[in-house]
C-alpha cells in the first residue's frame, strides 16, 4: 500500500512540472553589479559599470540599454552604451555617464530596457533607484 501511494504522488509531482510558465516565451535582463556603488559623486565622463545577464527567447533577437534617468526623464547630456542585436542568454557589461555641461546632474534611476530589433516593441522594462551626483 506504501509503494502506491508512493508512486501516485510521486506521478503527481512528475507531471506538475511540465505545466509551469517555464514553457512560455521569456525576455529577462538582470541586473549582476553596478560599479560604484550608489551613492556616489562622480566627474563628467566618469562611467558607471554596469553588469547584467539576459535571456531572450524573441526569435528576432533583442537590443538591449541600461540609460541614466533624472527626475522621470531620460538624464541631459547622457551617454551609455549603444546595443546590437542580441540573441539567446549571455551577459554584458555596459556604462552610464553625463557628459561636460554647466550644471550638475543627479542620476536617481537606470532604466533597463529590452526591446525587439526594430524598437517598435519594448519585451522588458525596469527601473533601479540610484543617485550618482555628477560635477566637474
Amino acid at each position: 500500500m506504501y509503494s502506491i501511494v508512493l508512486i501516485c504522488s510521486l506521478s503527481l509531482v512528475l507531471m506538475s512540472c511540465g505545466t509551469s510558465s517555464d514553457d512560455e516565451a521569456s525576455n529577462v535582463m538582470e541586473i549582476i553589479s553596478i560599479n560604484p556603488e550608489s551613492p556616489a559623486d562622480l566627474s563628467y565622463g566618469e562611467f558607471v559599470i554596469i553588469t547584467y545577464e539576459y535571456m531572450i527567447d524573441n526569435s528576432e533577437g533583442a537590443r538591449m540599454w541600461v540609460q541614466p534617468y533624472t527626475s522621470g526623464s531620460i538624464s541631459p547630456r547622457f551617454l551609455y552604451s549603444s546595443s546590437s542585436v542580441f540573441h539567446g542568454d549571455g551577459g554584458r557589461e555596459v556604462g552610464v555617464s553625463i557628459d561636460d555641461g554647466d550644471d550638475p546632474v543627479t542620476v536617481d534611476q537606470l532604466r533597463v530596457v529590452m526591446v525587439s530589433p526594430d524598437q517598435s516593441e519594448t519585451l522588458f522594462e525596469t527601473y533601479i533607484g540610484v543617485e550618482y551626483n555628477f560635477n566637474e
